[in-house]
């Protein structure tokens, strides 16, 4: 063993190291002739990050649960607290963060300026939310919500919105909570075992935060069918992580049966009550461990983060700081010609985009629309030997089954027709902002997880296919006459009856979810468009920022300049020191 890997580090001392360099970057802050030097805009970003970490210092043991739309993680958070400490909807509740620490049992909402409004249990409910939102004039920054949980205690929990919640996008606010975090629960459902997204996700938004503790957790598996399913959802979850997350182990687990378990009502498969009953007491035990192991570093852990974060930030500031050192006036005018042509080119090269994306759209829902009518054809033709059914079941369960399969199948579509869009247009977002700055679009998906994520998401499609499908009436088949008012003892004889019923929607339904396929795709064109104009604007306002920062330094006088130069190699000091803090508390 290397000797270096033989040191252990104090983390008492090792935090005031860090606080020293904190209190390091004051003076750059604070000290005008460093301001006239440096730039408010420069110096405006550091103050920011400086006062960001020193505020993290209080927080407890932060664990933050994502994943994407409907996949139970406020269901997972009352497991794991034992109590319904989270709302819980047919419809997607979590609408800002709720951090949820130990106290006194209250609830209150977060606003501007430093102002509070307490909230009743019954007004965590989206609707609640959402109005007193709009009553007050301003979205809600974040919930708190305090419970006598003996888990909150060691640490505090932070529900995030689903990625592609409902028609609104949280990417923002769950980016925000990563970065609070010590430890991820990230969840998904074995329905749909790590989708394309949701690797996306972890590849770009959690593995590079390398000391954040990750928990990848597969949920309803009480829809399993028995251990051997259980197994073999494991070895297929450990395939599609191999290459991503090698030394990973999902947990299994059923929100769902452990809460039925903790409030003693009817479990939902008896066939995996042991399965998962030892599976959520491990993982509740592993929770627990997990907070004692980092019960002492979990501070040095989190502002190394943080150092990491705002190095990464600065880096583009500080070079163009450099850069104007060397620049001639010349170099200055051409540089800002530059970024003006790019910026008056714009509207020509999103015309010529914009066309590219509507042509792959209606090649993509053609392509859609001739899956779905077969997927139809099919489940008319199963319909018709349906027979043997019941009357009872069918009209309870075949309508929903119905919207499932259709949802599932649209959903399966665009999943396919987003990873080639993302494709291509990461290539086109490259091609649009070459030559920007010196840093051109990133390789590492950072594009292809933003379009992902910000355009059109499964919980898009549940709004289109049911909205769509329901206004023929197939969810309301009985209401509709089929049944009406009859007696559950004389269903039994009316099962040719309603599988006629069921035919004569049929026709209606094929126009129905092409209806659904064209607004779907529509909207996402529509919405990936946007997403492309925004995402160029937003390097033309950093190119231009930089731009103009090495041009105020290019302007000076040479005296001017080696003051600069001097204030610039300060700087980068501290940041080297800090820079030695990414391996110094691991060891």
């Amino acid at each position: 063993m290397a000797v270096e890997d033989r040191i252990t580090y104090d983390p008492d001392e090792l935090i005031g190291l860090m606080e020293r360099e904190l209190d390091r970057l004051k003076v750059f802050q604070f000290d005008s002739r460093y301001r006239l030097l440096l730039g408010d805009a420069f110096l405006d970003k550091l103050s920011a990050w400086e006062r960001d970490i020193r505020r993290r210092k209080e927080d407890p043991f932060t664990i933050v649960v994502c994943g994407e739309f409907k996949r139970g993680k406020s269901s997972l958070i009352n497991a794991l607290l034992g109590e319904e400490a989270t709302p819980i909807n047919v419809t997607t509740e979590t609408v800002t963060l709720n951090r949820i620490s130990y106290g006194g049992r209250g609830n209150e909402a977060v606003l501007s300026g430093g102002r509070r409004i307490r909230l009743a249990d019954e007004e965590l409910l989206r609707e609640s939310l959402e109005r007193l939102a709009a009553q007050l004039g301003e979205p809600i920054k974040q919930v708190e919500i305090r419970r006598p949980a003996e888990l909150l205690r060691e640490a505090t929990i932070v529900d995030t919105p689903g990625l592609g919640d409902s028609l609104r996008d949280f990417s923002s606010l769950v980016e925000e909570a990563l970065a609070q975090a010590d430890a991820v629960i990230y969840l998904f459902s074995v329905n749909y075992p790590l989708s394309q997204s949701e690797q996306m996700f972890l590849r770009t938004m959690i593995v590079p935060q390398k000391y954040t503790e990750l928990l990848l957790v597969g949920n309803y598996a009480d829809m399993l069918s028995g251990r051997e399913d259980y197994e073999r959802m494991k070895a297929l979850l450990a395939g599609r992580i191999q290459g991503l997350l090698p030394d990973q182990e999902p947990w299994l687990l059923s929100a769902l049966d452990e809460r039925c378990r903790q409030t003693e009502e009817s479990r939902p498969n008896p066939a995996m009550e042991d399965i998962l009953e030892e599976g959520f007491d491990r993982f509740r035990t592993r929770i627990s461990s997990l907070i004692e192991e980092k019960r002492e570093m979990v501070l040095p852990d989190r502002m190394e983060r943080m150092f990491r974060g705002m190095l990464e930030s600065l880096e583009g500031d500080l070079a163009a700081l450099e850069q104007g050192l060397t620049m001639t006036g010349q170099d200055v005018r051409e540089n800002l010609e530059r970024v003006r042509a790019q910026k008056e080119g714009q509207i020509k090269a999103q015309e010529e985009t914009d066309r590219k994306i509507d042509e792959m759209i209606a090649q993509m829902q053609a392509q859609a629309s001739e899956w779905l009518e077969e997927l139809l054809d099919r489940l008319r033709r199963e319909a018709g030997e349906l027979s043997d059914m019941a009357a009872a079941d069918l009209t309870k369960y075949y309508s929903f089954y119905c919207i499932d399969v259709l949802q599932e199948a649209i959903g399966r579509c665009q999943d396919y027709h987003m990873l080639l869009l993302c494709d291509e247009l990461e290539g086109i977002a490259k091609e649009l902002t070459e030559g920007l700055s010196r840093e051109a679009v990133s390789q590492n998906y950072g594009f292809r997880f933003a379009l992902d994520n910000k355009t059109w998401t499964k919980g898009d499609n549940v709004s289109f296919v049911v909205s769509k499908i329901d206004s023929l009436g197939l969810l309301s088949l009985v209401a509709d006459g089929v049944a009406g008012a009859m007696r559950q003892k004389e269903m039994a004889n009316k099962t040719p009856d309603i599988l006629k019923a069921i035919e004569a929607q049929y026709s209606g339904l094929y126009a129905s979810v092409r209806q659904a396929v064209e607004g779907t795709y529509r909207q996402m064109g529509t919405r990936i468009k946007k997403q492309l104009a925004d995402y160029y604007g937003d390097k033309i306002r950093e190119a231009e920022k930089l731009a103009e920062q090495s041009a105020m330094v290019a302007r000076q006088d040479e005296a001017k300049k080696e003051e600069i130069r001097e204030a610039i190699g300060q700087v980068r000091a501290v940041f080297a020191q800090m820079e030695k803090y990414q391996t110094r508390g691991r060891q």
